[in-house]
């Protein structure tokens, strides 16, 4: 296989996670992700979020946390195809005030020319009584005590690119539930329909006593307003979770939403992913259908050949990340010839991959790695497999 891992970008003094990268109108790539400090290491809390196991060893000033009340999101930029990626054109989309963390930003263009980058805020490093307070006016409370204190989800917000990225407008908090449960932004932007409406994918609950669920939110006034949204995966026997959900726009009109899920009742719960198809621009969705995927989460991406690529974290060893095709807008997934794209992660904590393919037919996937001196960074892999991607 014709391979090469790059650094699309790695701070000194920060983490970073949950990269999407995207081609823009103009021809330049942009990867979004999210910058975290460095925390103390806490020997009986891998950081609130965070895998518990098999996470290796971590410099004790250097812990990886999933929470951060001072995290940021930001972006670098390619101008060669992907080849390179600038440090100096990093650009921070927006910054936690100090009790906020802003967690799994997504990012899409639409057919204007705007950017439209969604993130989800939840309050961090509160006391009991603090978030109690919060909590009566706003969503669920989580009584974590490690190690930035208990938790509140705000909001899913947006913000606005009219210069394909490099200014921002300030943060658009919109509510799409009532106030009974909470919203998590998914592992795709917003998806524009063929009549200018967007739909966007995110997962929550509706109470703590259930399973995560998959939700679409639909706006016809381009992200101002978004109606009630309507579940698109749950198992109403309280099984099973479903989250990071990534949505793909086919060619014969279908949606396909791929959801992450979680097995309630047994330890560990990783499990396969699921999927479910929409002939009605996401306002009914079809039963769901247990893949032969296991990895998580995942990113879907159209090839110019009419193929889907699914590309995914593998979280047990060897760690690392892998991807399947599919010829027939994902009705079976071609797993006698997964692709390993690497297997050499050192721990668990990693993944979360976002895939473009570039003008020379190969895969450029980003995503994040555990560096050997215990720094998470936006890895890239560009990659091919006997042609089979061109």
């Amino acid at each position: 296989m014709d391979l090469e891992h790059i650094v699309v970008h790695k701070g000194m003094d920060y983490h970073c996670a949950f990269p999407e990268s995207i081609r823009l109108q103009n021809g330049d790539l942009i990867t979004a992700f999210r910058e975290v400090p460095f925390a103390p290491a806490d020997p009986d809390h891998r950081g609130v979020g965070a895998e518990d196991i098999d996470m290796g060893p971590q410099h004790p000033q250097m812990a990886h946390h999933h929470r951060h009340p001072q995290s940021r999101a930001a972006l670098v930029r390619s101008t060669d195809g992907g080849l390179t990626w600038d440090p100096a054109s990093r650009i921070v989309i927006d910054v936690s005030d100090g009790t906020q963390d802003l967690n799994l930003g997504t990012i899409a263009q639409v057919s204007s020319g705007e950017l439209v980058f969604n993130n989800m805020r939840l309050f961090t490093d509160l006391s009991e009584a603090e978030a109690d307070l919060i909590s009566s006016q706003r969503r669920f409370h989580i009584p974590r005590s490690q190690p930035f204190g208990a938790m509140v989800f705000d909001s899913l917000y947006l913000q606005r690119s009219f210069d394909n990225g490099l200014t921002w407008s300030e943060p658009e908090s919109f509510d799409v539930s009532s106030s009974s449960f909470y919203s998590h932004t998914g592992q795709t932007g917003v998806i524009e329909l063929p009549d200018g409406s967007w739909l966007l994918p995110f997962h929550g609950q509706c109470s703590l006593d259930e399973p995560e669920r998959v939700f679409v939110a639909r706006s016809s006034d381009r992200g101002r307003t978004w109606g009630q949204p309507s579940t698109v995966a749950y198992d109403p026997e309280g099984q099973r979770g479903f989250h990071e959900p990534p949505m793909l726009k086919l060619p014969s009109g279908k949606l396909l939403v791929v959801t992450r899920s979680h097995n309630v009742t047994r330890e560990g719960g990783a499990d396969y992913l699921y999927q479910t198809f929409s002939t009605d621009n996401g306002w009914t969705w079809q039963g769901l259908e247990r893949t032969p995927i296991w990895g998580y989460p995942s990113h879907l991406l159209l090839l110019r050949s009419g193929r889907i690529l699914c590309t995914y974290g593998y979280r047990q060893k060897p760690y690392g990340i892998r991807a399947v095709l599919s010829d027939d807008e994902g009705a079976s997934w071609d797993m006698e010839n997964e692709i390993v794209i690497r297997a050499d992660g050192a721990n668990r904590d990693l993944g979360y991959p976002s895939s473009i393919q570039l003008d020379d037919g190969r895969i450029l996937t980003s995503y994040y790695f555990p560096d050997t001196d215990g720094i998470r960074y936006i890895a890239g892999s560009i990659w091919s497999e006997d042609g089979a991607l061109n």
